[in-house]
């Protein structure tokens, strides 16, 4: 029965996808945001159906574009209106760029607190106040010129974004002025900074400011003559090390999804969670990859600025980077292992004509069973997400299934690390504690249900209590702590 019940979920989200798709999700203009000191316009998208908080995307367009044509191309009104979360559309006008450019260079424009980027930060702020906004769930995009102001927002403001998606853009503070900015673009003026010097440069926008920096995915056309790819390298050296990671590629994906035009490079932080993503794309030039057509991980419009040659939909994958894409089902296996545990088998139910695309977590091998519902696992010591993306006889791919799994270094999830003290969940303040435990050793905190899916995770905390958004339910949870020393996982019980 549960087999049946998991088909007609997954049929009828196939059905509500193929009537939303054809309907058109117009955006709405919004005045009276704020004090707006970089003069820009506001519009948003409010799906109809959300009930109770939602998360938050702020979407920019590149030069010459404007709000409407890039909610057109890049799709994020579709996902929305399927998954259930809120859409920004910063404009440019003008009067403030002959090209309609966010001003990326100009350094009155691009500091927290001023101009441009506190504009955006109000209309991210009048949503809070009109919508049930979670603000745990706030990310960034952008294309181009909006990639770049996609750097500034995250490097200003890592107290609001979450995870930010930049799709040909620049690191923040590449460029001080127009001049610079052409030259940073055409990589004709390459920057010397190293990867620390990068980081410097956000962090002197919040001075004291203990808290993580955003995730960031990188989606880039290896033929660009717009913005060239050294300006990826240098992204990738800045948001690594803001987020605790090397330069050093720690996954490789050469044909991502079995699409041979898309090669996926993971850099893992120092507790072996995924920072950052780049998903270079062979042979495109200045745009945003999209997928035309009615299956779910489909969606955009060919623009000048959105291309389709590659079948490769950028902005489903920017959202499944934010955790914005819930799995068709849950996969069936440990949610803890012991390192280096062999024969693992994971599972999803079996449809009749499907085939299976699974990844596994850095350093970890399937045995067998890859293109089918059930695998057999090895792993390493390294913690992460087994993940499934089913493809159906019809050739639709449908969203992906993924469960986070802990690798400890001693079996049980019961086992209590000696080395980094005791954590424990309290009740009545509904906070998750960290007793004799140094936070700034901490590098991640995550809470997951019996199915090992996630409810609430956070990089380093700022004390040693870290109090949830909502009230747990009864039932048995998991917690998992990650410090600079070792793995922490521990089972509880709410009653």
């Amino acid at each position: 029965m549960k087999f049946t019940l998991n088909r007609i979920a997954l049929l009828a989200v196939t059905f509500l996808w193929l009537n939303k798709s054809t309907i058109a999700q117009p955006i709405t203009s919004v005045t009276g945001f704020g004090s707006n000191p970089g003069a820009l316009n506001m519009y948003n998208y409010v799906p109809a159906g959300i009930s109770g908080k939602a998360p938050l995307v702020v979407a920019m367009h590149g030069c010459t574009e404007n709000a409407t044509t890039f909610a057109q191309q890049s799709g994020w009104n579709k996902l929305a209106l399927l998954h259930g979360f809120y859409v920004v559309y910063p404009e440019q006008t003008s009067a403030n760029n002959s090209s309609t450019c966010f001003n990326w260079f100009d350094t009155t424009q691009i500091e927290r607190n001023k101009g441009e980027a506190l504009s955006v930060i109000q209309m991210v702020n009048y949503m809070k106040a009109h919508y049930a906004i979670d603000t745990t769930q706030i990310y960034v995009t952008g294309l181009s010129a909006g990639g770049a102001m996609t750097s500034v927002m995250m490097a200003t403001y890592p107290d609001v974004f979450i995870s930010g998606a930049v799709m040909a853009g620049v690191p923040y503070w590449a460029a001080t002025n127009s001049t610079n900015a052409l030259y940073i673009m055409d990589g004709f003026m390459v920057n010397t900074y190293t990867p620390a010097q990068w980081a410097q440069l956000v962090k002197k926008q919040f001075p004291g400011y203990k808290g993580p920096y955003p995730r960031l995915a990188v989606f880039q056309g290896t033929a660009d003559a717009v913005v060239d790819t050294d300006n990826t390298t240098q992204l990738i050296d800045q948001w690594t090390e803001l987020n605790h990671a090397n330069q050093s590629i720690d996954s490789t994906y050469n044909s991502f999804n079995g699409n041979s035009n898309i090669q996926l490079t993971i850099f893992n932080d120092s507790s072996a969670r995924a920072a950052v993503y780049h998903y270079k794309i062979i042979g495109m030039g200045h745009a945003i990859a999209v997928d035309t057509g009615s299956c779910p991980t489909q969606g955009g419009a060919t623009n000048t600025y959105s291309l389709e040659e590659k079948k490769f939909h950028s902005t489903y994958w920017a959202a499944q980077f934010f955790n914005l894409i819930p799995g068709p089902y849950s996969i069936t296996g440990n949610i803890t292992v012991s390192a280096s545990a062999n024969g693992v088998v994971y599972s999803v139910p079996n449809t009749t004509g499907s085939t299976y695309q699974w990844t596994v977590p850095p350093g970890c091998t399937i045995k067998n069973g890859q293109g089918t519902n059930s695998i057999t696992v090895n792993f390493s010591t390294h913690s992460g997400y087994v993940q499934v993306t089913e493809t159906d006889k019809a050739g639709c791919e449908l969203d992906p299934a993924k469960l986070y799994v802990t690798v400890s270094g001693t079996t049980g999830i019961n086992a209590i690390a000696t080395q980094i003290g005791t954590v424990f969940y309290n009740s009545l303040e509904n906070s998750i504690v960290l007793q004799n435990i140094n936070p700034v050793e901490v590098r991640s905190v995550r809470m997951l249900n019996v199915l090992g899916q996630v409810i609430t995770e956070s990089g380093t905390p700022a004390s040693n209590k870290i109090i949830l958004d909502r009230k747990l339910v009864a039932g048995i949870y998991i917690i998992a702590v990650t410090t600079d020393k070792e793995q922490f996982v521990k089972k509880i019980a709410i009653q």
